[in-house]
């Protein structure tokens, strides 16, 4: 009875993880008998070609199943095999430059493309498929390659100027040590347009260490429509060599020293500006893990003027460290973890108070998922996408604000979320709309607020 018990739980258990998708052993096996049966074919193929080398279908059918197991040579030798015997096939052509090409022979795979388009003859879907990868191979075999994406859109804030949602807040002197702030600080709604526009240039040595300069320029511009000392026109240009060094000591890790420098504009003036140096480290630790730490030391010099008389008391060098871990959990589900240090030391003392309130630390944790799934009506323009991010961020400031309270530093834990949308329209455009929710509890009343921001923007990749 006892052995009759545990068999029928057994077989439940079985039936259950079946039924919900959970046995990979059974998966693992019909996986592993598939590889079997097509290697099988893959043989039995080779086998029927020999014995009839110049029946072009078994040819190609050898060929073809070389290239489903992988076995790229093979189903080269057997396409050059069939040009033998008939050397008009621009089909067969088309497919050895394709050949070539994922094996990283663009010089062998030019030749057969280009030769497949020759003539009258020649389908027009071969033609498009031949001009796709010559445009491919150009850009692999130029020293200089150009990318880039333009997102452009409209942006809803319920608290655009960050204000606190309440009037009251701490304030030294005052009876009681409370004010009253005036109400054109405090919480404000406003829309803007924005356009952010990101460009990447690499110059390529074609050395055999793939070594490479990699040159990007970010610009971010956006325009209030009613808090127009918020409007920002932001510039960052980073410029560094990209490599495999080191590869003694960490392999599988591509390294970029770099220097960088920005210019930020606010409401129509300069702001502050700022230059320093980097290194990002990007390592593959498996096939479906991979981290990379990105590190820089930057000077800012901010710019006073008749609307920022204390801008300068914000001069200083900034310190940043970020860790990040993707992890492909599914085929089509990204997990992410963040985790950074900022530091920021201000130089400037306030000549009236001998010390200075802005210099700080902050912590930042953050996890995300990316699911990437087919469109709902199954249209053929790409997958859609989804992530789901938060991020908690600790901040700590070096010294009291005697403005507000000469003997507490002040305090702030920040709480993001956000929930983004691309759908693509073809291989070129998306349209992305996005949620953010943000929270700030400070010590103070006067840095406490929230904030929900709607965005849906228009987005192309060249």
């Amino acid at each position: 009875m006892l052995r009759k018990a545990m068999t029928q739980r057994a077989m439940f258990v079985l039936v259950l993880l079946a039924a919900i998708g959970l046995h990979p052993v059974t998966q693992s096996q019909a996986q592993t008998a598939a590889n079997v049966d097509l290697e099988q074919e893959f043989a039995q193929a080779f086998k029927y070609m020999l014995a009839d080398p110049s029946n072009l279908d078994k040819s190609f059918k050898y060929a073809e199943l070389g290239i489903r197991i992988g076995d790229y040579e093979a189903a080269i030798s057997a396409l050059e095999r069939m040009l033998l015997y008939n050397p008009d096939l621009p089909r067969v052509r088309l497919e050895l430059g394709v050949l070539y090409f994922r094996l990283g022979s663009y010089a062998i795979a030019r030749a057969y493309l280009t030769r497949a388009v020759v003539g009258d003859n020649v389908p027009d879907d071969v033609r498009a498929r031949v001009a796709v990868f010559l445009d491919e191979i150009d850009s692999r075999l130029s020293n200089h390659r150009f990318s880039g994406s333009v997102f452009g859109g409209l942006r809803y804030q319920n608290n655009a100027n960050a204000g606190p949602e309440r009037a009251a807040i701490s304030l030294a002197g005052a009876p009681g040590g409370q004010s009253t702030l005036d109400p054109q600080f405090t919480q404000k709604m406003d829309w803007n347009v924005f356009v952010s526009a990101n460009f990447s240039h690499i110059y390529d040595p074609q050395v055999h260490s793939g070594d490479v300069l990699e040159s990007n320029l970010l610009i971010y511009a956006s325009q209030q429509k009613n808090q127009h000392q918020l409007d920002l026109v932001f510039s960052e240009l980073t410029v560094g060599p990209r490599g495999q060094f080191l590869r003694e000591f960490i392999e599988n890790a591509s390294w970029r020293p770099h220097v960088v420098a920005s210019v930020v504009n606010l409401d129509g003036s300069p702001y502050y500006y700022s230059y320093g140096a980097g290194v990002d480290v990007d390592k593959q630790f498996t096939d479906r893990t991979n981290g990379s730490v990105t590190t820089s030391v930057v000077r800012k010099k901010y710019r006073a003027d008749g609307g920022r008389l204390t801008a300068r008391l914000q001069d200083g060098t900034e310190t940043d460290v970020e860790f990040n871990v993707r992890h492909k959990a599914l085929d089509n589900l990204l997990l992410t973890t963040t985790a950074g240090y900022t530091n920021l030391d201000t130089s400037q003392p306030n000549p009236v108070t001998a010390n200075n309130p802005n210099g700080n630390t902050e912590f930042a944790f953050g996890i995300g998922a990316i699911l990437t799934y087919a469109s709902p009506d199954n249209v053929d323009t790409g997958p859609w996408t989804t992530s789901l991010t938060g991020t908690v961020l600790y901040s700590r400031y070096h010294s009291p604000d005697t403005t507000i309270d000469a003997l507490k530093k002040r305090k702030d834990t920040e709480l993001r979320a956000s929930l983004l949308t691309s759908v693509p329209v073809n291989k070129d455009w998306s349209i992305t709309t996005t949620l953010a929710r943000t929270v700030v509890d400070s010590n103070f009343s006067n840095f406490t607020y929230t904030n929900w921001a709607a965005s849906v923007g228009a987005s192309m990749r060249f």
